[in-house]
């Protein structure tokens, strides 16, 4: 195709603005047909107002993530702390979110060639879908059960479903349907701190994805999470240096 279907999804932004900002910048060269963001856009990073406000400001279509629900609900006190941050229009902004987002691609047909993209799963934004285990051994090491991944897609059908919560990349084929998740914007867990995004391709026939790494000042944002108030500050910081869920203790 002389001018290709192009779709970037952005997951896991978890309110690391500068993350986002850099991303943002790489997708504005890549210039995508559709921007989406695939959830979990404010919680556990020090700037969840300015994440969700760039995001909304550029009228990118969202998914809710878990994170974001949590937010909604004031679950914990860190999801009462982003609470907030963000103020009411903020929570009534994670309200508007969808539980999935489904485009077609031009002279193609629907359901079979679309790209869905979920948070987790179709099921739910707080599935736990691991199709190979995690690159650094230490978190999600076992695939999930074919039978349960079978009941997480819930006979959903597309060309290819993008998931995010993860935070790495992956890839699968379950009871026939093509699954990937992909990496996280501002939280990465598998060892490599850029920024991760992925730009999936419409080639006529098939989805191709690629997955785009972004350097940036990682090291600031985990400075700026050890100054503000957000609890389990020191946790936040050390995941941001250290690219892994989990990060070693201090």
């Amino acid at each position: 195709m002389s001018d290709p279907f192009r779709v970037a999804v952005l997951a896991d932004i978890h309110g690391n603005r500068d993350a986002l900002d850099v991303v943002l910048a790489d997708v504005h060269h890549q210039s995508p047909h559709h921007i989406i963001c695939a959830g979990d856009l404010v919680m556990n990073g020090p700037h969840p107002l300015d994440a969700l406000t760039r995001i909304a400001n550029l009228n990118i279509p969202g998914v809710l993530g878990n994170t974001d629900d949590e937010v909604i609900k004031g679950d914990d006190s860190v999801a009462t702390w982003t609470q907030h941050a963000i103020g009411r229009d903020g929570v009534a902004y994670l309200q508007t979110l969808l539980p999935s987002y489904r485009l077609t691609p031009p002279q193609a047909t629907s359901p079979q060639h679309d790209l869905l993209i979920v948070h987790s799963t179709p099921r739910s934004c707080y599935d736990l879908l691991i199709l190979e285990p995690h690159p650094l051994g230490t978190n999600f090491t076992e695939p999930t059960p074919y039978a349960d991944a079978v009941e997480m897609l819930a006979g959903t059908r597309a060309g290819l479903i993008v998931y995010g919560h993860i935070h790495y990349v992956s890839d699968g084929v379950i009871d026939g349907q093509r699954i990937m998740s992909i990496g996280s914007v501002g939280f990465p867990f598998d060892g490599d701190q850029c920024a991760a995004y992925a730009i999936a391709h419409w080639d006529g026939i098939n989805w191709q994805i690629e997955h785009r790494r972004i350097a940036y000042n990682y090291e600031h944002v985990a400075a700026n999470i050890e100054h503000s108030t957000i609890p389990f500050a020191p946790r936040y910081a050390r995941m941001i240096r250290e690219a892994n869920w989990f990060a070693r203790p201090a």
